[in-house]
């Protein structure tokens, strides 16, 4: 599939691709700085600071639709396109969880967790620039990008504790 014969890719499967993205990044960001936490707080702060994220991003994407929908179908609607944005959340969590549980020391599960989300994001963001109908170097540009990206983290999460 050339840019040329490409689909082009639907305003709402955009959506939830952005969503994911962002909640890669949200969830592992979060990770990053709870090394000297307990397992508890991890789940707690991971998945309520998600919640928060998600329910901005509802709020800001609702206040600036555009559509003349009624305000209640409007906010349905970026709910339900938003939701990866929370549900990217569980695997690294789950990860995080099995480790500790396996013995595993917190701040280095927390590390794999980090991992398992920046995989999260390059996977998701290289599958979107696909989809867009890039070029097969604007797809790998992608890719590299979120893979720089997912690098940076790890090595702040290494830095900070």
């Amino acid at each position: 599939m050339t840019a040329t014969t490409a689909k082009p890719l639907g305003h709402i499967a955009a959506e939830r691709i952005s969503a994911g993205c962002y909640g890669a990044l949200v969830s592992a960001s979060t990770l990053v700085g709870l090394g000297s936490s307990d397992l508890g707080v991890v789940i707690a702060v991971v998945a309520l600071t998600n919640v928060v994220y998600f329910a901005t991003h509802v709020f800001a994407y609702s206040v600036g639709d555009t559509s003349s929908e009624r305000p209640s179908k409007i906010v349905a609607h970026h709910l339900r396109v938003s939701a990866p944005m929370v549900s990217v959340t569980f695997l690294p969590l789950l990860v995080v969880v099995a480790l500790v549980a396996f013995g595993v020391d917190l701040p280095t599960a927390l590390l794999w967790g980090v991992g398992v989300a920046m995989s999260y994001l390059v996977v998701v963001a290289t599958a979107g620039a696909r989809l867009r109908g890039y070029s097969v170097l604007g797809v790998v540009l992608t890719a590299i990008g979120a893979a720089l990206m997912s690098a940076l983290l790890i090595v702040a999460k290494l830095l900070l504790h």
